[in-house]
């Protein structure tokens, strides 16, 4: 399916469409048909930085 979503439960990506449920989209390995998207690395990488910015402040002031 959507290379770009996640189970919000367990995190996989692989979705199937179950047909007793009308064809709705469901995670193949939870069965829970609860989705997101998935972050990308750089908002990842973006929110490390500003924590180590934070953590480095906070040593600096509080020394």
């Amino acid at each position: 399916m959507s290379l770009n979503r996640v189970c919000f439960n367990c995190g996989s990506s692989s979705f199937v469409s179950d047909r007793s449920l009308g064809g709705k989209i469901v995670c193949s390995k939870c069965g829970s048909f609860s989705f997101t998207n998935k972050s990308s690395s750089f908002l990842k990488s973006k929110k490390f930085i500003f924590l180590a910015i934070a953590i480095a402040i906070f040593i600096i002031l509080f020394r």
